[in-house]
């Protein structure tokens, strides 16, 4: 269950003395008062902290109505500042002061603390008001002021700390008592969950320039109205929590998310994980596959040194959007460590390939295959940002996850982008080569160049390649290669295409055997041609039309060749260098 695992996680971090019911919020303003009764009011913001800086709070969760905080609250709560010049607004004013300074005489009637008299004491006879003058035209309703006596924060005391968490348990508290859901316990259940996700944790997205939206707030269980629960019940009714577990899970999630260790974001949803016990595994090698920490994991799962499926060790991930101020579970995983690890290891195997510019197999990060799905732009010489497809970055994620295939809709989206770009590389050859090793293809795809495959596609990319080898041989200074002109129409009319780029390659040829200079590599060319020719069936020929599987064989066979043929030049200039070099 959710709530019990991250109840059970949420042990406080060293160092962290943070009270229960308190948040870090960015705290703008601070009335100063000393014990003789003089006020004054300071502005917290600088220009490293324009808004403020973070201070711990009260806090709980608002979820409708009028719920003042003790000491620390926005100006509306405070000063009774309305959010705009309407008598509506006012009146909401004014009802939120009356809260705030309720709360105010409750402290100091439930308390011995003469900061809590003196304080009072103040905002009773509204000497407070005094400061309103101070404030600059341009704050905010919303602005957060906090209370400082004689240097030190009023809501920082013992007395308020401890008062503040009764009027919390209060307020959250459904008055019965049952048993929780997470802990199994009996013992007084919540109404509500006590704090909500802070809106800075879960990205909703970015605008139409490209920066990301401001999201709000939002809470991991919400049902307040009789058409979203079961039986029409309310809050928490269907889902019983007790006030530790309910506390505790949402201060380890917020912490969770807090953590650059712990957490992935991506433009709309964040990934968060956790082990029951530590280990050097982390998913974070999805985007930073180092091939050192790589090829730890893939040693470690081939000598089947991971563990058994009863291994105590557990990893718990869950990826989290946000729906205006409700949390959206898009996954939850709760499996033995040695499980996740052979499902990595499957997603590093499944996509690895050879890179076109060095003799290595590379694993790619998601964040490149994402960007990789977009619209390349050859001008610029990248993917234009904005254009990744819509939710492949949670698509990728939960194969990798899960062990599960990719989308149906990955290889039509790729495929259309290639077709219209023309543009293969390793992060695109990568997510092929992923979709066609898993379900329902499941062909067994090699990392690099097979020299033995006869599958017609893939002969075809090769010879595609080589085709244009021989063009840039021959016409060293063309603008645009068969790449550029015929890729599209390669990729689903083969034969038509090859009977075309054939005859054209016969000129080249020619041209390169009629000169001295480039005779030794036209007929190195020549030569090869009939060797891959040869692994294309004499009776069946090239097919007329490619389905999506041969578009993607076709791409995997051009790339490939590409590489191997970059590695040999490579290879032959070294030697090159080496023999032309003097003995010391």
């Amino acid at each position: 269950m959710l709530i019990q695992r991250l109840a059970e996680h949420a042990e406080r971090p060293a160092g962290d003395t943070t009270p229960r019911y308190y948040r870090n919020r960015t705290v703008q303003w601070a009335i100063m008062l000393n014990p003789g009764g003089k006020l004054s009011l300071i502005n917290r913001a600088d220009a490293t902290n324009k808004a403020g800086s973070s201070l711990a709070t009260p806090y709980v969760t608002r979820t409708s109505g009028v719920a003042a905080m003790l000491l620390v609250d926005t100006l509306e709560y405070v000063f009774a500042v309305a959010k705009d010049d309407t008598d509506k607004a006012q009146t909401g004013a004014d009802r939120r002061n009356d809260a705030y300074l309720d709360l105010l005489k409750a402290w100091k009637d439930a308390s011995n603390d003469p900061v809590a008299d003196l304080v009072w004491q103040t905002f009773a006879q509204e000497r407070h008001l005094g400061l309103l003058s101070d404030l600059p035209e341009e704050a905010k309703s919303s602005d957060i002021v906090a209370i400082l006596v004689d240097g030190e924060w009023a809501h920082l005391r013992p007395s308020a700390i401890s008062f503040w968490a009764q009027v919390a348990r209060q307020r959250k508290s459904s008055g019965d008592d049952g048993l929780c859901l997470a802990c199994g316990q009996l013992g007084p259940l919540l109404k509500t969950i006590p704090d909500m996700v802070k809106s800075t944790l879960i990205p909703v997205g970015l605008d139409a320039g490209g920066r990301p939206k401001r999201g709000r707030d939002a809470a991991l269980v919400s049902v307040n109205t009789a058409a979203q629960g079961r039986g029409g019940t309310l809050q928490l009714a269907n889902t019983p929590i007790c006030e530790e577990c309910g506390g505790s899970a949402m201060a380890g999630l917020n912490h969770l998310l807090s953590s650059d260790q712990h957490r992935r974001r991506g433009d709309d949803n964040v990934f968060t994980w956790w082990l029951r016990e530590p280990d050097y595994f982390s998913p974070i090698m999805i985007d930073v596959p180092e091939l050192k920490d790589v090829e730890r994991l893939l040693d470690e799962v081939r000598r089947g040194q991971t563990g058994t499926e009863i291994d105590e060790n557990h990893f718990y991930a869950l990826t989290l959007s946000a729906n205006q101020s409700r949390v959206v579970i898009r996954d939850w995983l709760d499996v033995p460590l040695p499980e996740i690890k052979r499902r990595f290891a499957a997603w590093f195997l499944d996509h690895r390939s050879v890179e076109l510019w060095s003799d290595s197999v590379k694993y790619v990060p998601l964040w490149q295959m994402v960007r990789a799905s977009g619209r390349w732009n050859r001008a610029r010489n990248l993917y234009q940002p904005g254009t990744a497809v819509h939710g492949i970055e949670r698509d990728l994620l939960h194969a990798a996850l899960h062990g599960a295939s990719p989308p149906p809709s990955l290889i039509p989206q790729l495929l259309h982008r290639i077709r219209n770009d023309h543009h293969v590389d390793l992060p695109r050859t990568a997510m092929l080569r992923l979709a066609l090793n898993r379900p329902p293809y499941e062909e067994n795809i090699m990392p690099g160049l097979d020299e033995t495959a006869t599958e017609p596609a893939y002969v075809w990319g090769r010879l595609f390649a080589l085709l244009e080898a021989i063009q840039r041989r021959a016409l060293p200074d063309t603008n645009a290669t068969i790449r550029d002109r015929y890729f599209g129409l390669a990729m689903t009319q083969p034969a038509a295409t090859m009977r075309m780029l054939r005859t054209n390659a016969n000129g080249h040829l020619k041209k390169l055997l009629g000169k001295q200079a480039t005779r030794p590599a036209g007929r190195a060319l020549d030569g090869r041609l009939a060797d891959i020719s040869q692994l294309i069936d004499r009776e069946t020929g090239l097919p007329a039309h490619l389905d999506a599987r041969g578009q993607v064989q076709f791409i995997l066979g051009y790339d490939h060749q590409r590489a191997a043929d970059m590695a040999a030049a490579r290879a032959a200039k070294a030697a090159k260098n080496t023999s032309e070099t003097p003995d010391a």
